[in-house]
């Protein structure tokens, strides 16, 4: 049995420069938990690239949903650190600051369920109240990030999107899909004020990057609005001068929730502006008509200063995102993702 391990240099997106160890079948991820270091992940098993990042040396790419990390991207080097086992030591820059890996192990308190609300076909918003833990009775964490869920009595989780904004209350919003014949959808259909939950967090490496004041481009598909609203409250929160857009596409008109947050930012929020976008309208529909990529080749065109573009929704999205922003000539670090990968369980 080979006992073989490696020493690894990470460098984060501002600069700190950190070292973790693996051996034969260990993964990266798995590597830095076994050091107190969690980095940014989710499903850990390749299929929501919460976890990517760039790496050099040798080393194995397990297996992964293609829709995350394609063949050329891998060859690029791009890497899922969940699936990614060293052979040798590995340089790898991680897309975020350092600020966005935890040290020891994931917060976790629990939460009572304040509200639930009906605010789209299928979908509902639901207000939990966190009850205070080690760090106090706020709600911290980092617009972008999300929280984990658990169904009491089993060990079913599921992440979610903040929608709000880090505050002293302890008041967590989320917005979040039922999908017919899930088992998370199942309980979240029954759930009413004063349920008593589990929640893991806040995770995630999903977030605004200060890269000055450039434009800042929001994309969001279905729910994945919830962090997309999140960060741009929190840009009306503390008077940022950035322009900035969001486009938002569903379905149907019944998909359509947020709109009166939206219409609130732009009242708030100097230079920005929303358009929703939907794929399959009815008659009646006076807005736009498909999805929210239609337009953003031209838009980039046309911009007077190329953005920083965030998108959140599914991986085809965000994967047609990056390639319309490649084919644009704006970099590839400046388009900032964050799937999400629908769970049928």
């Amino acid at each position: 049995m080979s006992t073989a391990t490696w020493t690894h240099s990470l460098t984060t997106a501002d600069g700190a420069h950190l070292e973790l160890h693996s051996g034969e079948g260990e993964t990266i991820i798995e590597a830095a938990e076994e050091a107190g270091m969690l980095l940014p992940s989710s499903c850990r098993a390749g299929n929501c690239g919460a976890c990517h990042a760039h790496a050099a040396g040798d080393y194995e790419l397990g297996d992964h949903a293609a829709t995350v990390l394609d063949d050329d991207a891998a060859a690029c080097g791009d890497v899922l650190l969940c699936r990614t086992y060293a052979h040798g030591p590995l340089n790898i820059d991680l897309p975020y600051e350092q600020g966005r890996i935890i040290s020891g192990r994931i917060p976790e308190r629990t939460a009572t369920v304040t509200a639930v609300n009906e605010v789209a076909d299928d979908t509902i918003g639901l207000e939990l109240a966190l009850d205070a833990g080690e760090d106090g009775a706020g709600c911290e964490f980092d617009p972008g990030q999300f929280l984990e869920l658990t169904i009491p009595g089993t060990s079913t989780r599921r992440s979610y999107s903040l929608a709000n904004t880090p505050n002293w209350h302890g008041v967590a919003e989320l917005f979040i899909k039922l999908r017919e014949g899930g088992e998370f959808s199942g309980f979240l259909r029954g759930i009413e004020p004063g349920q008593k939950l589990a929640v893991r967090g806040p995770q995630g490496a999903f977030g605004v990057r200060d890269t000055g004041i450039r434009p800042r481009w929001f994309i969001a598909g279905g729910t994945g609005l919830s962090p997309l609203l999140s960060m741009l409250e929190r840009m009306a929160e503390w008077g940022e001068p950035h322009p900035s857009r969001l486009w938002f596409g569903v379905q149907t008109e019944a998909e359509i929730f947020g709109l009166e947050a939206m219409d609130a930012l732009a009242e708030k929020l100097p230079g920005f502006r929303y358009d929703v976008v939907v794929g399959q309208p009815s008659e009646s529909w006076q807005g736009l008509v498909g999805t929210p990529l239609d337009g953003l080749g031209d838009a980039l065109a046309q911009a007077p200063a190329a953005p920083d573009i965030y998108v959140c929704g599914p991986p085809g999205m965000v994967a047609a995102t990056k390639r319309i922003a490649a084919a644009a000539g704006l970099p590839a670090e400046r388009v900032v993702v964050e799937n999400f990968a629908p769970s049928a369980a």
